[in-house]
């Protein structure tokens, strides 16, 4: 400035800038869920803050020291922007080797750099600049870096509008232009003060950095323009459910997603190289080896069956393969595509039990109807016979009998009761049955599963014939409510009880029993262990009818029965269970 009482007119257009860029950086700054996207935008408007508010301090001193010490702040920020302005837009329009390879963004910043190390030592290089109280002389250093700088800003601005265009043919050319306006705005504000066109002796590239913050604004806060970055075939190849191998012609493994490596179990990165073949088949069952790599061998045919394997992590998946070819029909190797059916079969089975049980409950109406009506008048018929035995014993007993001829009176009694405990064994079965076709939330109202677990525990008494079962109660406090029947869930936690009890089989063990709240509802879950239950029935342990006991411990009904009234509450029942350890899990909806 020439005339100290008067404010240089540069001053107030480059505090305003600091200002919009610096309110912008701050609420980029406070956002959540940043990504690397948002973090280069943030150090641009960073640098854009150095440039303006070192501008404003260049424009209001006037010793030669000062003046210095001003530009060497701002064209710290001046030497950022151009490269941070190519990354963000390299970044956006998801060139790879930004994405990828943190070297060749660095490179960006490269020229800068260099700019401002020669700045900075100018007094060895005055070829960069000359600097004056008054004056600003461009040096050929510094024509270079303009250049470079027009140059990184209109790349950016291309690779922006590359994107933005695919945006404007659906949503409307705004983005496109906002976009267009903040890059322009300094590129003009630029080309204006090198050729003279304003006539003004200061430099308003960085007054116009604040219109193109004004113009960001919208474009990050109310358009979500950021959020709005484009997919890549990358992006959907990392990201599928799908498991996909990808091989070579030769077979070899060359590529594979992060879904692949979920669902075998294996790390594939350490084996690519080797047989795509040998790599599935490892995570797999041994009996499911052989026709696997029969699968993979032959991708001709093997997309047609899809056959489905077992892994070593118990998961079940479809497999599927298919030939790449070019467009001269030479073969480029494979692609395989492991489906996760697991969810899928299990959901299966759980409507097929549900038909089933449904199906039994049906035909148990029935049943029930017409065993009823004859074991009525049995039973009853059975108490006049047991009645007129004990009269008849003790008429016999006074009477001149022959002695065979009385004893076998005299165990007509026992032969009535152990008949009577017969009948009511099959009401208690043809009952079971029946309440198989009842629903058993006609009386629904809000609980708390708590309860009922208590109330299973009291009737279920764990510890009678011996200290040997160590029940472990774990229920968690303050559970939401569940609707549906209290005495119904007594039932299915009982049943579960008595069922951990007796597979300890009379032997020291352990039962736990635990509730806790679950994304899905309301948990409980009655562990013991005892010897587990067998795969190969694990599947059917939820049938009616289907029982491991004896018939004078059991009937088959007790889980069916539990499965079936935890269905009617909307919830699951589930089973898993290995040698010395079997679980029933019961989820209900929490109510509301």
């Amino acid at each position: 400035m020439t005339d100290s009482s008067r404010v240089h007119p540069a001053v107030l257009p480059m505090l305003a800038s600091f200002a919009v860029t610096a309110l912008l950086a701050v609420l980029l700054a406070r956002r959540p869920g940043k990504r690397p996207i948002h973090w280069v935008l943030l150090g641009l408007l960073l640098s854009a803050g150095v440039w303006t508010g070192a501008a404003a301090w260049r424009y209001s001193v006037q010793d030669e020291t000062s003046i210095m010490a001003a530009y060497r702040v701002m064209f710290l920020g001046v030497s950022m922007v151009p490269g941070l302005w190519l990354v963000l837009a390299g970044l956006f329009a998801r060139i790879e080797r930004f994405e990828s390879s943190p070297a060749f963004a660095i490179l960006a910043f490269a020229p800068g750099a260099v700019f401002y190390l020669l700045f900075v030592t100018n007094e060895a290089h005055h070829w960069v600049a000359r600097i004056g109280p008054t004056r600003f002389e461009d040096g050929p250093m510094f024509v270079a870096f303009l250049l470079w700088g027009y140059a990184a800003t209109l790349g950016g601005l291309a690779l922006l509008l590359a994107r933005a265009r695919f945006a404007a043919a659906h949503e409307g050319w705004t983005e496109a232009g906002l976009v267009v306006a903040a890059a322009a705005a300094p590129i003009a504000a630029s080309l204006a003060y090198q050729l003279d066109w304003l006539g003004w002796r200061w430099d308003p590239t960085g007054a116009a950095l604040g219109i193109s913050a004004a113009l960001l604004y919208p474009l990050i806060f109310k358009l979500g323009f950021l959020e709005k970055v484009p997919l890549i075939r990358g992006d959907v190849f990392e990201h599928l459910h799908d498991g996909v191998l990808v091989a070579d012609r030769h077979g070899r493994l060359i590529d594979a997603n992060p879904a692949a490596e979920r669902l075998l179990g294996i790390a594939l990165a350490d084996r690519l190289g080797g047989e795509l073949a040998t790599c599935v088949t490892d995570a797999l069952e041994p009996p499911d080896r052989e026709p696997a790599r029969v699968v993979l061998t032959n991708p001709a045919d093997a997309g047609r069956g899809k056959p489905e394997f077992t892994t070593l992590g118990s998961r079940r998946v479809r497999i599927s393969s298919g030939a790449l070819s070019n467009a001269s029909g030479d073969s480029l190797g494979s692609v395989v595509v492991l489906h996760d059916c697991t969810e899928e079969r299990r959901t299966e089975r759980t409507l097929r039990r549900a038909q089933k049980l449904e199906s039994v409950g049906f035909l148990a109406a029935g049943v029930a109807h017409e065993v009823n009506n004859p074991l009525a008048f049995i039973r009853s018929n059975l108490i006049l016979v047991q009645r007129l035995a004990e009269e008849l014993v003790e008429q016999v007993q006074t009477a001149d009998a022959a002695a065979t001829w009385k004893e076998e009176v005299r165990e007509l009694p026992e032969i009535v009761q152990e008949t009577l405990e017969g009948v009511d064994r099959i009401g208690g079965i043809v009952e079971d049955m029946r309440r198989l076709s009842r629903d058993s939330t006609e009386d629904e109202e809000q609980l708390d599963v708590n309860d009922s677990v208590k109330a299973a525990l009291r009737f279920a008494q764990l510890h009678r014939g011996g200290p040997w079962v160590d029940v472990d109660v774990q229920l968690a406090e303050r559970l939401p409510v569940v609707l549906g029947s209290q005495d119904a869930l007594v039932q299915v936690f009982l049943n579960l009880l008595l069922n951990a009890r007796q597979a300890l089989a009379g032997r020291p063990g352990r039962l736990r029993v635990q509730s806790r709240l679950s994304d899905e509802g309301v948990r409980i879950a009655v562990e013991d262990d005892g010897p587990g239950v067998p795969p190969e029935i694990q599947e059917r342990i939820f049938d009616p009818f289907f029982t491991t006991k004896s018939p004078d411990e059991g009937t088959g009904l007790g889980l069916a029965i539990a499965y079936d009234i935890v269905r009617e509450h909307k919830g699951t029942l589930e089973l898993q269970s290995e040698p010395g350890r079997t679980v029933f899990t019961v989820v209900l909806p929490r109510s509301g």
